[in-house]
């Protein structure tokens, strides 16, 4: 009896692996589904937004029907999921938001809903008689099996206790669990054993977390490939430019690119060079450099991943001060799609 509660414990941690892998799926399923659906806008931040209210209308429903939704950590983290999504500030930032916080959301609401099923269950256990006459201290435990309710000590619960126990267990979010009690002075307590099994998901969980953390400040740093809507600038010489103020300087280049910042692009790259807090763009003689690297000029291209519309109404006012005055053209594309390389240090 002993090996086939062990066995029992085994399949239920193993249930609980999968069903977390599945709502994960999910959630993959359902952002890429999206992408599908949409090819031309999906990366935009409001379409991204209604996936991810739909996604929290799944995960309240799910609480409802376990009957958990007004415990206050359901509720906390519902409520931290919506405001979350509404203030992303970008389509990235809203995609992490729906896969990571919607699965922590997802497996908050079936832990509660497991923590619910086992205090009714202990409140049962200790109508029981049997519970209530053992004064000694002993183990009681409990495993629940597609219907099949397994008792050690065998046949201790009264058959109208174990009746009872079974009819709660067919409401739980799983189909097979089991519980440890502690009996002692005529009632029992739930005992939380050490669970190696569960300590490894949430170091995995939490090492997860970091990966992604770092692999988000990679790409914010430049250090890493960043991908989005955004637009790309050919800035072109004055034609047949001979005057020094009719073709493209350094200087010319570190205002538009200071201009696309302060209309909140996430990163830039120009000719091919992913710029980073560190980035020196210059002029040597007649030649232009970025991260100490030659770009190609005529055109010089640089391209930001951004709000098109912000990025292109940032540039208006210097646009139009370069063209007039100094025979500089401006081509300026927009984007659903922009994909900007990540940084490479000089070899020298």
């Amino acid at each position: 009896m002993l090996s086939g509660l062990t066995h029992s414990k085994q399949k239920y941690q193993l249930l609980i692996l999968v069903l977390i892998a599945v709502n994960t799926a999910l959630l993959i399923f359902i952002y890429r589904a999206f992408t599908v659906a949409y090819p031309s806008a999906s990366t935009r931040l409001d379409y991204k937004q209604e996936v991810a209210r739909d996604l929290s209308g799944y995960n309240q429903r799910l609480a409802t029907e376990l009957n958990v939704l007004n415990q206050p950590a359901v509720k906390a983290a519902l409520a931290g999921f919506n405001y979350d999504v509404e203030l992303a500030a970008s389509s990235d930032e809203l995609t992490q938001i729906i896969l990571n916080q919607g699965r922590r959301t997802q497996e908050i609401i079936l832990r509660e809903a497991e923590a619910k099923l086992f205090d009714e269950i202990l409140v049962l256990v200790n109508k029981d008689q049997n519970v209530q006459k053992a004064w000694d201290n002993m183990r009681l435990s409990l495993s629940m099996s597609n219907g099949i309710i397994h008792t050690i000590p065998t046949n201790f619960l009264y058959p109208a206790t174990v009746a009872g126990v079974k009819e709660v267990a067919a409401r739980g979010p799983l189909s097979e669990r089991s519980m440890e009690m502690e009996v002692t002075g005529g009632t029992a307590r739930l005992v939380t054993p050490y669970n190696p099994e569960e300590q490894l998901q949430a170091i995995s969980s939490e090492l997860d977390s970091l990966r992604l953390q770092l692999h988000e400040l990679r790409v914010a740093a430049g250090l890493a490939e960043m991908s989005g809507p955004g637009i790309t600038v050919h800035l072109y010489d004055q034609a047949d430019a001979i005057a020094t103020e009719s073709i493209i300087h350094d200087a010319d280049i570190r205002d538009v690119v200071n201009e696309l910042f302060g209309s909140g692009a996430q990163g830039i790259s120009v000719g091919g060079q992913r710029l980073i807090v560190t980035t020196a763009i210059r002029c040597t003689g007649s030649l232009i450099r970025a991260n100490d690297k030659l770009i190609t000029v005529n055109p010089v291209v640089i391209q930001a991943v951004g709000d098109p519309d912000l990025l292109i109404s940032g540039l208006e006012i210097i646009k139009n001060s370069m063209e007039v005055r100094r025979g500089i053209r401006f081509e300026i594309t927009r984007s659903d799609m922009i994909i900007l390389p990540a940084f490479v240090r000089s070899v020298h």
